[in-house]
């Protein structure tokens, strides 16, 4: 028998109002150790989905100190995805994957009756894949190498920026030298508090705002230091399970003590969409 998308989804769905600001959705986010929100009108109807990438788009923008705006004083309606798609309580997990992949996102609002019920993300689909899809798939199998290696000591602001662009995209590693420290991941930037990337300090004096340099805050300060050591030969439910536990979004994989790659929930989703049962 297959798994519907009500056996897996999430059903207590953390929502936002359009016209709420960054600032709490950001707040939510942290409080609830999410990375999404579905964004509703006053009838409980989905307008919109505002996620992590989303925070950290915004949050990597900032400009020259005189053209700086608290991003968290921004409107919910100005960032998120309008009219996502979504999807029904007894839709097969399978083809909910598949929609996943060839929409490139990583959470399917549930509704039923045009109401919203609940939230199918990438997590759920990941703890399936640990209890469903083992000995399918090595972690070579689902592994990726499109990952950022740069030096503990690189701004956030710059971290931001590559976890952003089309080469950093899903994960961004931190190393020194070849030895592997840790790992950052576009969640992880977009919930850093904002005031650890700012680089100058603005000062009233009789001539008007002066700016001064404070210490910027690194990629050190965020780092996730996760002492897994997943080979490629392994099972990638294992991968999976490990997601899952030790609550990260990416691992990475080696060969002996060489970073050969990273396997991630959204390769998870795509091993999950290409199975056929």
């Amino acid at each position: 028998m297959k798994s519907k998308v009500k056996d897996y989804m999430t059903d207590r769905v953390v929502t936002v109002s359009p016209q709420d600001t960054i600032g709490r959705a950001r707040n939510l986010m942290l409080e609830r150790k999410i990375r999404r929100l579905v964004v509703v009108d006053e009838d409980n109807r989905v307008v919109g989905i505002i996620t992590a990438t989303d925070l950290a788009k915004a949050l990597a923008k900032r400009g020259a100190p005189w053209r700086w705006r608290n991003p968290e004083d921004s409107l919910v309606d100005r960032f998120m995805t309008r009219n996502p798609v979504t999807i029904g309580p007894d839709e097969d997990i399978f083809e909910a994957s598949k929609s996943m992949v060839k929409m490139k996102i990583g959470g399917l609002p549930v509704t039923k009756e045009s109401r919203l019920i609940g939230i199918l993300t990438e997590t759920d689909i990941t703890r399936f894949f640990a209890e469903n899809v083992r000995g399918t798939y090595k972690v070579r199998d689902l592994m990726s190498d499109r990952y950022t290696v740069v030096s503990p000591n690189t701004s956030l602001k710059k971290v931001a920026k590559l976890i952003t662009s089309d080469r950093g995209g899903r994960v961004l590693i931190v190393g020194v030298s070849e030895d592997y420290l840790g790992i950052i991941t576009e969640g992880d930037v977009a919930l850093w508090e904002p005031n650890l990337a700012k680089r100058y300090v603005l000062i009233p004096s009789r001539t008007g705002r002066i700016s001064i340099d404070v210490k910027v805050k690194t990629a050190r300060h965020l780092m996730r230091s996760i002492d897994v050591r997943l080979t490629a030969e392994e099972d990638a439910a294992k991968a999976a399970r490990m997601m899952i536990e030790w609550n990260t979004s990416a691992l990475p994989v080696f060969e002996g003590s060489e970073l050969v790659g990273v396997i991630d929930k959204k390769g998870i989703v795509k091993g999950v969409a290409d199975v056929s049962y």
